[in-house]
């Protein structure tokens, strides 16, 4: 066990009343319910997220919890990972889209609570909840309200009483943030030493915009396991604080884990067959993933790059186009597929490279007319790479941020 490791166990067992032969039987405890050696440098995390926890619960005179278990440490790839969307943006949108049609209704369907200044500089707020009429006096508004041109104060706020699965709401009839970020990704690897699978990924706030491995690099890193064994969550900023790229670690270390005889195209090839298009029915590929779940909407894809632009877009999207070299065209269409690559995905190849790309399909409708279907990547893998990125000038101006 590492000098590091002992002193904070040491520590810790200051903090809890703790003795030191106490301690380091519990920190082998929970590293034994992750299935990893006392030695691995993930340990030391759930450690400190032990003590945490153990210390809240104190303070709050409420029964020591073993929340511990619920952190668990991970090992493999992400074939993806998003960039943070703001997750309240869509609903403060709609609130105000309903404010502004009918603030009547608004108000009385718990859409907005209405807030008026008064002579004192406070603010009366309004709100129906469980349609009940309800009135307060404060001194401050939440971060979310939104004044108006006219001056009308209104405070956007979460609608739902229950989920879709039936569970309660406990933010119903609270103000929706102001902001919430959250990234969402695809995970393959083992949690808590279990057996390789594909998982859902999803961490949010600031823990989420900063955690940013690059795609198919094996790391290790602690989540939240969900109870439908398909679902991680990132963990305040445990999560962040505990990532591990693979490839950083002394080979020589525990903790490092030797896999030069993976293959990513056979993993993808037999976990994600599904998903698997060949470069030329992308366009039927986008109507397919249509019928899908939301977070099932994506596309694993091959080709060439042909083009590079990596001059930033407005929204911070780098430009690839992939074509299919073994596929004979008519020249009819451009025969290229444009690929959104955003900031955070690292290109470290040039034209000519063979890659692979992860991301969600789009097309937009022009008089009429479909224009052909691109791709918002989250992950990249080059399976053959050719020189280094450059920038290439584009023969045609066209409008690349008009989503």
């Amino acid at each position: 066990m590492e000098e590091k490791t002992v002193k904070e166990i040491e520590a810790g067992a200051k903090i809890l009343g703790l003795t030191t032969e106490e301690a380091n039987t519990k920190f082998a405890e929970i590293c034994s319910e992750s299935h990893i050696e006392t030695n691995n440098p993930i340990g030391l995390g759930l450690w400190r997220n032990y003590v945490a926890n153990a210390k809240r619960s104190a303070s709050s005179g409420k029964q020591q919890q073993q929340s511990d278990s619920l952190f668990k440490p991970a090992f493999g790839f992400f074939l993806s990972l998003d960039a943070p969307r703001d997750m309240m943006s869509w609903n403060r949108n709609k609130a105000k889209e309903e404010y502004l049609r009918d603030s009547d209704n608004a108000l009385e369907n718990g859409i907005v609570a209405v807030a008026t200044e008064n002579a004192l500089g406070k603010f009366t707020v309004s709100r129906y909840f469980n349609g009940n009429y309800e009135e307060k006096v404060v001194g401050t508004l939440p971060k979310g309200a939104e004044t108006l041109d006219d001056g009308r104060i209104y405070i956007p706020l979460d609608a739902t009483a229950t989920y879709m699965n039936g569970g309660k709401n406990n933010n119903y009839g609270k103000p929706l943030p102001k902001e919430q970020f959250r990234r969402t990704g695809i995970f393959f690897g083992s949690v808590a030493g279990g057996e390789m699978q594909p998982y859902f990924f999803s961490y949010k706030n600031q823990g989420g915009i900063d955690f940013a491995p690059s795609t198919f690099e094996w790391v290790h890193f602690i989540c939240v396991a969900g109870s439908n064994g398909t679902d991680i969550y990132g963990a305040t900023d445990t999560t962040l604080k505990s990532l591990l790229i693979n490839s950083e670690i002394d080979p020589e270390a525990d903790a490092y884990r030797d896999m030069s005889d993976f293959s990513f195209e056979n993993c993808l090839k037999e976990h994600f067959n599904d998903h698997i298009s060949a470069l030329v029915e992308i366009d039927k590929a986008h109507i397919l993933l249509q019928s899908k779940a939301s977070k099932e909407r994506f596309v694993i894809t091959d080709g060439t790059v042909c083009n590079m632009n990596m001059t930033p877009t407005k929204n911070g999207n780098r430009i690839i186009n992939i074509t299919d070299l073994n596929a004979e065209i008519d020249f009819e269409s451009d025969a290229m597929t444009t690929c959104w690559i955003p900031e955070h995905l690292e290109l470290d190849f040039g034209i000519g490279s063979t890659v692979i790309v992860i991301g969600r399909t789009s097309q937009r409708m022009v008089d009429g007319e479909a224009e052909p279907t691109t791709i918002n990547v989250a992950g990249v893998v080059c399976v053959e790479r050719v020189g280094s990125p450059v920038e290439s000038a584009q023969p045609v101006e066209k409008d690349f941020d008009w989503f």
